[in-house]
């Protein structure tokens, strides 16, 4: 069995994540990582997309492209939901929003070790 690259991992981590299995996109996680060029550990990514889904239930994020080189990946997106709580300290407005972003993605050994986004506000 090959090791996942990159942009597999992304998908799969993507893909999992959105239908609530935490447990199995986790698996996809170095224990320890860097998330935004913070120290992150697996609890961490797991409270971080349950405050997602409790600002947002209905988050979704859309791979628009994805290019791979090496150890890396850039993803452009299309993230949309609606915003009926507290996200991330942003009181909820009840609108729904669609904005586009991007992120690069180290991954190593089929584990994902390092994550940067930025995205368009709503």
């Amino acid at each position: 069995m090959s090791t996942p690259g990159p942009a597999e991992v992304v998908r799969a981590i993507n893909a999992l994540r959105a239908r609530g299995e935490f447990d199995s996109a986790l698996q996809y996680i170095a224990p320890l990582s860097l998330d935004q060029g913070t120290e992150s550990d697996r609890t961490r990514w797991r409270d971080k997309w349950e405050s997602i889904l409790a600002g947002v239930p209905d988050f979704d994020i859309a791979t628009v492209r994805s290019v791979e080189d090496g150890e890396w990946v850039a993803n452009h997106y299309r993230i949309s939901g609606t915003h009926t709580g507290d996200f991330f300290g942003r009181p909820p407005t009840g609108l729904r929003f669609e904005v586009t972003g991007m992120d690069m993605v180290r991954v190593v050994a089929g584990q994902l070790v390092e994550h940067w986004v930025v995205a368009e506000p709503f």
